[in-house]
């Protein structure tokens, strides 16, 4: 399996089904034959400019049908495409343009305007036929694809398709990179099995596309000759009316997107025609996910899984959703070529039936490594096989997953990993802050909303300063959206801030410390 295999393939079953659609736009969508002649225009820029088999391109960009002739020609020029966070504040995302080490960047116009500064010595494309002033480094996408040609350049099983960047247990950025024979090949063959993919299917792409989730949603459906209807911004009522439009019938949102959804007046009686609704990214409250099953009237599947797994590993089918009762509150079970093992954090020992210990996950779906990072790739990944996922959960005697709480800080909010140690660090440099820490805590409508718990340097800062001081140096979703001021924060006998000492007051009464 390789992108080049997958694009041949669809061309060869169905060479007039659209492959890709802008959502709300019915009718403007690109065929397989299309998608694979633009692919190979962006593939031959790629080898005219340099681009050598294995080198890194870099694409920081909203949603929009030009990822696929990016991402395919990409593959078609055995070049690795690595798509960014374009919510992520400057500073971040140069570090992980020159960690890639790539000599080519693909942007949108509002990212180009922000990178206009920081990008010198590399070639620059910005997406559309805008004209491109100034430096002769940069172009328009339409200026800088030539003639349809594809350079036949021969990928091996073990060559990486596609890397995408996760903080890791660290907060350092990371690219996890993924191979075409392991995980490319069990997502578009397995795992869009289990997902339900069907010929003929219209698959709704809103999660973002530099994620996991967008990405393998995107790759499994169209593997199984979906059409994917692609959402630029998630409007919750614009989505329903693409839902209606285009005739959408299965669909990948996360807690916070679901509830976006069932918010709009009127969604229980809008004709919407789906089928399934698959969620993820966060555990779900029972009453919520009943609501939802009201309100979209459909199959609902979760899946459980992260970056580093090639996503999903685990999942809770429709039928125990329709079962109901205590299964609601699991993540499901493993898929068959899946293992799992709930171990001591600390020594790796199994731990015994029913106890709770860290999610432990070994199978072909693992990432190859952290590139250039093989530290922390044995620190993740070791010898054997096995994946440490950072959750803490116990299996219970059906084999279905219950998640508990977090062994690192990792928060999840709307969806989003939050490192604190990344918020922690921006904020240490606020002059009237002494001692910070990070934490997540309950929020209705995020899951987890970013708390952070300060210790002044002198008099208590106002918390709307902070604020403020946070959003103007991280991405949205990284930023605290409160503050507490405390005397001191608790800590070990070797100085370390007890994260879960400090969480405890704002958990109390949730059976689970996650959301």
């Amino acid at each position: 399996m390789s992108l080049r295999a997958l694009l041949d393939a669809r061309c060869a079953a169905a060479p007039d089904a659209i492959a890709v659609e802008p959502a709300g736009r019915p009718g403007e969508g690109t065929t397989w034959t299309a998608l694979r002649e633009q692919a190979r225009a962006v593939a031959a820029a790629l080898v005219r400019d340099g681009v050598a088999p294995g080198e890194r391109v870099v694409l920081v960009a909203r949603n929009d049908v030009s990822y696929f002739p990016i991402l395919f020609g990409g593959g078609l020029a055995a070049a690795v495409l690595t798509p960014l966070n374009w919510r992520l504040a400057t500073d971040e995302l140069i570090s992980m343009i020159d960690d890639s080490g790539t000599t080519v960047v693909l942007v949108d116009e509002p990212v180009a305007a922000a990178l206009a500064d920081v990008l010198s010595g590399r070639r620059v494309v910005v997406l559309g036929d805008v004209p491109v002033d100034g430096d002769a480094s940069w172009r328009s996408f339409t200026d800088w694809v030539g003639p349809a040609q594809d350079p036949e350049r021969p990928v091996a099983p073990e060559d990486v398709a596609f890397q995408l960047y996760t903080s890791g247990t660290t907060g350092r950025p990371k690219g996890a990179m993924f191979a075409n024979g392991t995980n490319l090949a069990v997502l578009v063959d397995e795992i869009a099995t289990a997902w339900g993919f069907r010929d003929g299917d219209v698959s709704l792409v809103a999660m973002p596309l530099f994620h996991m989730g967008g990405l393998a949603w995107a790759l499994a459906g169209m593997a199984r000759g979906a059409r994917a209807v692609v959402v630029a911004d998630f409007v919750p009522a614009a989505v329903l009316d693409a839902i209606e439009a285009h005739g959408v019938t299965t669909a990948f949102c996360v807690p916070t997107m679901l509830a976006a959804l069932c918010a709009v007046p009127g969604v229980d009686s809008r004709p919407l025609g789906l089928r399934q609704m698959i969620y993820s990214g966060s555990p779900i409250g029972e009453d919520a996910l009943k609501r939802a099953m009201v309100a979209l009237r459909c199959d609902f599947v979760q899946i459980y899984g992260l970056t580093e797994a090639t996503g999903a590993f685990a999942q809770l089918s429709a039928a125990e959703h329709r079962e109901g009762g205590a299964a609601l509150t699991s993540a499901g079970r493993p898929y068959p070529w899946v293992e799992v093992a709930i171990v001591d954090p600390e020594t790796g020992d199994e731990v015994p039936d029913g106890a709770i210990g860290e999610i432990r996950t070994r199978s072909v779906q693992n990432m190859v490594g952290y590139w250039r990072r093989p530290e922390e790739t044995a620190a993740a990944l070791n010898p054997a096989g096995w994946l440490r996922t950072g959750d803490l959960g116990r299996l219970d005697d059906t084999g279905r997953i219950h998640l508990v709480d977090r062994a690192g800080d990792r928060i999840v909010t709307g969806g989003e990993n939050v490192y604190p140690a990344e918020v922690e660090r921006v904020l240490a440099q606020h002059a009237d802050v002494a001692e910070v820490a990070v934490i997540g805590v309950p929020d209705e409508r995020w899951g987890e909303a970013v708390k952070a718990v300060i210790v002044p340097a002198g008099a208590a800062p106002d918390p709307a300063d902070v604020l403020a001081f946070a959003r103007a140096r991280l991405a949205g979703f990284q930023s605290p959206k409160s503050v507490d001021v405390v005397d001191t924060l608790p800590r070990t006998a070797t100085g370390k801030v007890i994260k879960p000492t400090l969480r405890e007051p704002y958990w109390r009464g949730h059976d689970r410390r996650i959301h």
